[in-house]
């Protein structure tokens, strides 16, 4: 026993004299004693003794490793470690804690704390150690770790155990094993669009000829898995991921080869929805398919039938506003200069551009010398020339009867002279008019003078009755001698007319390679009888209500029948490239086209489609920082019938289309860590230099429920940054400005975890841990609670017993005086 102020021992003298002096001079000599014990007490404890002795048994702390570099089958074997020590420790106390970072109470996994498993720090293991041990016990730390500490510093730790007498034994963990495969490289594109198949490319070394399983994720949900085969040495794989969120997304993934380990990879992809602009032309029974088929892909999709009114008055860069623009049926070569050229820009600056062709498109001669306009250069295919050599012959027979007078006669002469305007020189036109007899407004002669024929035509003048018969009869008759490779004759009435033998020489036409069409103007016509007519010459029948159609009518059939752009029959589409754009398509389950627009790929191009061995069906290029591509055929009702029904038609054109989406975007995000401040980083660049005085507030989220918001600064012209601390955290942090931007998009960093880059253990600083503190290395559990010669001196304050047992007598002193304890009543 001890005493913290021995002098006051001295002082008990005081109350043994006191009771002396007054036992002979009261008769209450209990109450006397029961005063001076009390007094005495108060003294003793004022003293403050203690009462020592030697304290054998052993306390236990089990410190587990879950960082990251700890693979779960060692947690596993962490978790048993602890249990056999719990088994073996009878009354012993055991104390459990798992540590990654920093350290919490518990076994490995079983804390809420996700990030504890970041890195590894032993300092902060030991230290957590020695602050859970009771300190009336024989301490002892059980370590078990791969060593590879990344944070803080051991040594300090160690120092603080052996300066408490506090031995650490290790056991060693192997930690992950290295795998014979190498990741060279592994990259993937900072950003790409919802919906487009991204490639992600990965370098990967290895030593032996091997089939490799690669595993893909996105923000912890699995993609799918691709397979590949290795080849001894470096081999380049290419992967392709598909996301349908916009956003940062986080891309994970793991190359797996049997026996030679797992080597992970990770990268942050930004995503934009697709902006298109669909120009489709709007005609009675049409059914236009592609806006809603982009719609459905996840593309924000403007559709319009007009271009001048899709642009508006707006002259801001169309870049700024799409990503992709459709040509869908477009009678592009009528379009005003300035917007072909602003087209080509949009191109050129780059956006996407797909022209889809259609009966609309119209092939104009150029003169000798004169250059493609800007539109025309950006696309990979031009119109080809709809005529041979060797020149065409084409009748026009006109009925010119009574009730052609008018706006009807007119629009006719319009329509004949337009034909005029697109015959070259070395074709042959006649036109013959007729009423109840026929005459030859112009006899079939080459068109070596536009201005004359046109001024003959203009002088048909409407009158009489309606006889057909005889004026087709000569109009089969003089174009029959005709020196030309395509010969053709056009019937235009609005009247009903005996048949005559028409039928008759229909039949004669198509057997001498001679082909008629017919156009009943408004309802008075006998239709069944110039359908058959043309059928069976092997031209087209056309019925017009509308006048104002009639010349665009008239061109289209002579263009078609003399050689023209346009060809209406039945094809399957040959592969000549097997692009990308394919996979998954199925081209052999599609069914036929129903017709096509002659084109002329140039000879950069690259055909991935073909009709036959002259004429492309798909072709695309690269032209300035856009992509551009040229469909032969249709995408509605007319020529593409078969495809809408085809199952792989979404998938087809939403794979054409996003082939053609930018490959760069005019605003640069890039992400990073500054490691000398702890920050997040987060910097925008716009490509052409421009900024933004309403700057949004950027919102940080990361991992472990991280939140804050970032200031951007200006750094120079068009170069934005925001910073925000991460601290010790690792993961995803995503930038998300406070409102929508294209300045300034979404973006993410992936924070990699330190861990993650080494493999196997270091058990020589485990080894020289338990060596300096005395500990032992992989000990058996029950060698644990050995304290050999070590014990720990416990003691217990004893003033405060003696000041409860002094309240005690005083009360019980006071209890007898009042007489309330009549046994000490006599005594008191």
């Amino acid at each position: 026993m001890s005493f913290a102020h021995p002098w006051l021992l001295l002082l008990l003298a005081l109350p043994a004299g006191w009771a002396a002096w007054e036992w002979n001079r009261t008769y209450r000599r209990t109450g006397l004693l029961l005063k001076a014990a009390v007094f005495a007490l108060i003294l003793l404890a004022l003293s403050e003794p203690r009462w020592s002795t030697w304290e054998r048994q052993a306390a236990v702390a089990v410190v587990t490793d879950e960082s990251a570099s700890v693979p779960q089958a060692q947690r596993d074997q962490e978790r048993a470690l602890v249990s056999e020590i719990r088994a073996a420790a009878g009354d012993n106390p055991v104390r459990p804690i798992a540590f990654g970072s920093h350290t919490r109470r518990g076994l490995p996994g079983e804390g809420q704390d996700p990030g504890i498993s970041g890195s590894t720090n032993l300092e902060e293991a030991i230290r957590g150690a020695l602050t859970a041990l009771p300190a009336d016990r024989v301490s002892r730390i059980v370590l078990a770790s791969d060593g590879l500490e990344n944070e803080g510093s051991v040594e300090r730790a160690v120092y603080q155990a052996r300066e408490r007498g506090v031995p650490v034994d290790v056991v060693s963990l192997p930690g992950r094993a290295a795998p014979e495969l190498r990741m060279a490289a592994a990259s993937m594109p900072a950003q790409a669009f919802v919906g487009e198949r991204f490639p992600i490319e990965l370098s990967i070394e290895s030593p032996v000829a091997t089939p490799v399983s690669i595993r893909l994720s996105a923000d912890g949900r699995p993609l799918g898995v691709s397979q590949a085969n290795l080849r001894p040495g470096r081999n380049l794989v290419t992967v392709r991921a598909r996301l349908e969120r916009p956003g940062a997304a986080l891309i994970q993934g793991q190359a797996l080869a049997a026996g030679l380990g797992e080597l992970p990879f990770s990268g942050v992809v930004s995503l934009a929805t697709p902006r298109a602009l669909v120009v489709a032309a709007v005609e009675r029974g049409a059914q236009r398919h592609l806006g809603p088929l982009l719609r459905s892909a996840g593309f924000e999709v403007t559709e319009t039938a007009n271009l001048a009114g899709a642009l508006g008055g707006s002259r801001a860069p169309l870049n700024e506003r799409f990503e992709l623009i459709v040509l869908d049926n477009q009678d592009y070569e009528a379009w005003p200069a300035a917007e072909k050229t602003r087209l080509a820009d949009f191109v050129s600056k780059g956006g996407g551009m797909l022209l889809v062709a259609g009966e609309n498109n119209v092939y104009v001669e150029r003169k000798e010398g004169v250059p493609l306009d800007p539109f025309n250069r950006m696309l990979p295919a031009t119109l080809a020339p709809p005529r041979t050599p060797e020149g065409t012959a084409v009748v026009l027979v006109l009925d010119k009867s009574s009730s052609m007078e008018g706006k009807k006669m007119q629009l006719a002469r319009q329509s004949a002279q337009g034909v005029v305007d697109n015959l070259r020189p070395v074709d042959r036109l006649g036109v013959l008019a007729f009423d109840n007899s026929f005459q030859w407004a112009i006899p079939i002669s080459p068109n070596r003078d536009p201005a004359m024929m046109k001024q003959l035509i203009s002088g048909i003048i409407a009158d009489g009755g309606t006889q057909i018969a005889p004026a087709l009869h000569e109009a089969y008759r003089q174009i029959l001698p005709q020196e030309a490779i395509y010969k053709h004759i056009l019937l235009l009435t609005d009247g009903i007319s005996e048949e005559g033998d028409s039928m008759q020489l229909a039949r004669e036409a198509a057997r001498e390679k001679v082909t008629i069409s017919t156009i009943g103007l408004g309802q008075d016509v006998n239709r069944a009888y110039l359908e058959r007519v043309a059928a069976t010459a092997e031209g087209r029948s056309y019925f017009v209500i509308d006048p104002s159609q009639l010349a665009q009518v008239v061109l289209r059939d002579v263009l078609e029948h003399t050689g023209s752009s346009v060809t209406e029959r039945e094809f399957r589409p040959e592969i000549v490239s097997d692009a990308e754009i394919l996979d998954g398509v199925e081209m052999d389950q599609a069914g036929p086209l129903l017709g096509w627009v002659k084109f002329e790929a140039k000879p950069a191009a690259e055909t991935i489609l073909k009709v036959d061995e002259k004429d492309p069906l798909l072709v695309r290029w690269q032209y300035g920082l856009g992509r551009a591509a040229v469909f032969a055929s249709d995408a509605n009702n007319r020529w593409a019938a078969n495809w809408i029904a085809w199952d792989g038609f979404d998938r087809f054109w939403a794979n054409v289309a996003r082939d053609l989406l930018p490959r760069s975007s005019p605003v640069e995000a890039t992400t990073r860590f500054d490691r000398t401040t702890g920050e997040v980083v987060v910097s925008y660049r716009s490509a052409d230099g421009a900024g933004d005085e309403d700057l949004p507030e950027i919102y940080v989220l990361g991992p472990e429920g991280f939140r804050a918001v970032a200031k951007l600064e200006r750094m120079a012209a068009g170069v934005y940054e925001a910073r925000a601390k991460a601290g010790d955290r690792f993961g995803m942090f995503r930038f998300r400005p406070s409102r929508d931007l294209e300045r300034f998009p979404e973006s993410g960093y992936y924070r990699e975890n330190l861990e993650l880059e080494v493999y196997g253990s270091n058990a020589a600083l485990l080894e020289a841990i338990a060596s300096a503190t005395g500990g032992h290395v992989n000990p058996a559990p029950a060698d644990v609670f050995r304290t050999d010669d070590r014990a720990v001196e416990t003691s217990w304050n004893l003033w405060p017993g003696l000041l409860a047992l002094a309240i005690v007598l005083n009360l019980l002193e006071l209890l007898a005086r009042k007489g309330w304890l009549s046994w000490l009543g006599r005594w008191a």
